[in-house]
């Protein structure tokens, strides 16, 4: 018996070659998106070719945290209770991410290497209410080890948000600068400049 090819497969190869390679890739990006196991890694690396510099607050928008948020205790990687104030006598560079989030393992790259310029200068606190378990469990496998990682059971009403990643930057005397809400690159020169500037 004669195998008949049907006729808009052989229409479909008479496509440009260019626009078969794509349609090709992007059934394979389709495939890794739709598998739980490789989704959410897929998601953050579009994420981090697409995300951009974040803008800072325009001197109108900038406040000052309160009393609540100064007194705000959160925990380190070992569960050890440190008041927000502690931190802050140093600029503060606060993110509030999940392992489960996408566009917030998208900016980890990003971060740690802004971290890796201004750990001296500057206190770095990716923060989350996940369990510390999971959470460091994610960190080994990941290698994001070496950025100071914390918890905390509540957020105060100056940090709350319903999305992340939220990320704030505040400077020595309490005052947030930058406020954002989503993914950004972080080694971007604007955030280098910000930074320089806040630790001079």
């Amino acid at each position: 018996m004669k195998f008949v090819i049907p006729g808009f497969i052989k229409k479909y190869f008479k496509k440009n070659p260019f626009s078969i390679f794509f349609d090709f890739v992007f059934v394979i990006i389709l495939v890794l998106l739709i598998n739980p196991g490789t989704r959410t890694e897929v998601a953050a690396f579009f994420i981090k070719l697409t995300s951009l510099p974040p803008a800072t607050l325009d001197k109108n928008e900038q406040f000052t945290i309160s009393k609540e948020a100064k007194e705000w205790k959160i925990y380190d990687y070992f569960l050890h209770p440190q008041s927000f104030d502690e931190l802050n006598k140093k600029p503060v560079f606060l993110n509030i991410w999940a392992t489960w989030c996408p566009p917030c393992i998208a900016e980890l790259p990003g971060i740690l290497d802004i971290y890796d310029e201004y750990k001296d200068k500057v206190n770095f606190v990716l923060i989350t209410n996940e369990d510390p378990g999971k959470v460091k469990s994610f960190l080994k496998k990941n290698n994001f080890n070496t950025l100071p990682f914390y918890f905390y059971n509540r957020l105060p009403h100056n940090f709350e948000t319903e999305s992340i990643p939220t990320t704030f930057i505040i400077d020595s005397n309490g005052v947030v600068v930058l406020d954002k809400k989503g993914a950004a690159r972080w080694s971007s020169d604007k955030i280098r400049k910000l930074l320089k500037r806040l630790t001079e």
